[in-house]
């Protein structure tokens, strides 16, 4: 200020002049008047503002997460004392069964032992009791013999020779014949028997390629090889060829629920609106192989056993409503429809395994896998036996949305993998049918319908809305 040779650090608000202290208190005393902020007044007053910022905000986060650390380290310990828990349990069942052929071998020597001292036991007694016949006879004739007539010596010194040699037995085929022949210990075989550990890190997925294939669900894939696979989406009277670069190939006028394709090449699929099962030629010609009319064939696979595994259902009742008539099933067929064996009721021969088999597949471990239908919005993965015993229902994780599944596939190490709709997102299961991990959730899949894996290597997912993805996959 030349006035009062101050600096200027206020700024008066009725005449919005810069002024300094003594002119405030001066020439504008009756006025409003402010301090002009500083480059360091400034920063102050955004340190404040961060400084709020970082505890109101940042620090609150941080402690979120260091709790979040703090589950996750429990969650983890949770998991791994369970996963000792199981291989204990496993160990104690083996070292049971072991127990067991211990026992079976004991009792086996132990037998034989009471056998053959009960023989040699009756050959004592009877070489005891001639002994005291012959000392008897011995003594008898010491006694007497110089008294006894010839004829009476002479008979008595036969029955004497008599019992003599009837004494002669064989005590040495008395000998305990069994022995213990001890077998390999095999350390691959002893750690088959007790299993393995599994890094889950280990098993992965990533992504590849994408394109879009319509907007409508992609209700119907297979793989024919690495850069191919047949795609249908919903209401279509067709399935087509369409390789990962988005490239439109052969179109095949059907309408196929599902399509499978075996290991010799052979392609087949359920033809529902002819109520049967066809094979496609690499022209786009279609066969019938066989009918299952009057039942409509939904989901079809290869069987490890010969033929094909295809489900069932009837038309006479509500697809998700059956009743005392309704039939819903897998059908073990041969290539030419002859039926090896129905899945279609528990072992009770009353209790449905099914209310709608969707889709199917069976595992390396020969375990069919049914992706059954029990509502509009929900479902459930049951597992059979190939003889035919429910071995598990598979539910799904406590999530959102109830359990939605409409595929599943399986990998060569007998995992198995299946689709959860409405969660997006695809979980990862063992052979024994235990929740590992989420293959792929809502950060990579939205609303996946339909799925294929080829050669364990190679995963294909369609969406509800027309998006196809191809994941590399390793385990």
């Amino acid at each position: 200020c030349e006035k009062h040779d101050l600096r200027i650090d206020l700024t008066c608000e009725d005449c919005d002049e810069f002024i300094c202290s003594q002119c405030a208190k001066t020439d504008h005393k009756d006025h409003d008047w402010t301090t002009i902020p500083t480059a360091g007044s400034l920063k102050r007053r955004e340190l404040r503002k961060t400084l709020s910022k970082v505890k109101e905000e940042d620090v609150k986060k941080m402690e979120k997460n260091i709790q979040k650390a703090t589950k996750l380290m429990e969650n983890n310990q949770q998991c791994c004392d369970s996963e000792v828990s199981k291989f204990q349990k496993h160990y104690e069942a083996i070292v049971s069964k072991l127990a067991q052929i211990k026992k079976n071998l004991e009792t086996n020597l132990k037998k034989n032992l009471e056998q053959k001292n009960a023989e040699v036991i009756e050959k004592k007694l009877d070489l005891e009791k001639k002994t005291k016949q012959v000392m008897d006879l011995v003594k008898f004739l010491e006694e007497k013999h110089g008294t006894m007539s010839d004829y009476s010596l002479i008979e008595n010194l036969r029955d004497l020779r008599s019992l003599v040699s009837n004494t002669d037995i064989d005590i040495e085929k008395g000998d305990h014949s069994v022995r213990y022949r001890k077998g390999d210990i095999n350390n691959v075989l002893l750690e088959s028997m007790m299993g393995q550990t599994l890094n889950l890190d280990e098993i992965t997925v990533n992504e590849t390629h994408s394109f879009q294939y319509g907007d409508q669900p992609i209700v119907a894939m297979e793989a024919i090889n690495e850069d191919t696979c047949f795609v249908r989406y919903l209401n279509s009277g067709n399935i087509q060829q369409v390789n990962r670069r988005s490239e439109n190939g052969m179109k095949i006028n059907i309408i196929a629920y599902n399509v499978y394709k075996t290991d010799n090449g052979d392609v087949y699929a359920t033809d529902y609106a002819n109520r049967s099962i066809v094979r496609l030629s690499p022209s786009g010609s279609v066969s019938t192989v066989f009918s299952t009319a009057p039942l409509v064939p939904w989901g079809i696979c290869q069987s490890t056993e010969g033929g094909l595994l295809v489900t069932l259902k009837d038309t006479e009742s509500e697809p998700l409503q059956p009743d005392s008539h309704s039939r819903r099933l897998v059908r073990h067929v041969t290539l030419t429809g002859d039926v090896i064996r129905e899945y279609e009721y528990q072992e009770d021969g009353q209790t449905r395994l099914f209310t709608l088999p969707y889709r199917v597949r069976q595992n390396g471990n020969t375990d069919i896998c049914v992706v059954n239908r029990t509502s509009t919005f929900t479902g459930e993965l049951v597992i059979l036996s190939f003889s035919g015993s429910l071995k598990s229902v598979y539910l799904g994780q406590k999530l959102m949305e109830k359990f939605s599944p409409t595929d599943v596939v399986c990998d060569k190490q007998c995992n198995i993998i299946v689709n959860d709709f409405y969660n997006s997102k695809i979980h990862l299961l063992s052979p024994n049918v235990e929740f590992m991990k989420y293959l792929l959730t809502e950060n990579e899949v939205t609303n996946p319908c339909s799925m294929s894996l080829y050669n364990s290597t190679t995963l294909w997912v369609g969406d509800y809305h027309g998006l196809v993805k191809v994941f590399q996959y390793k385990t």
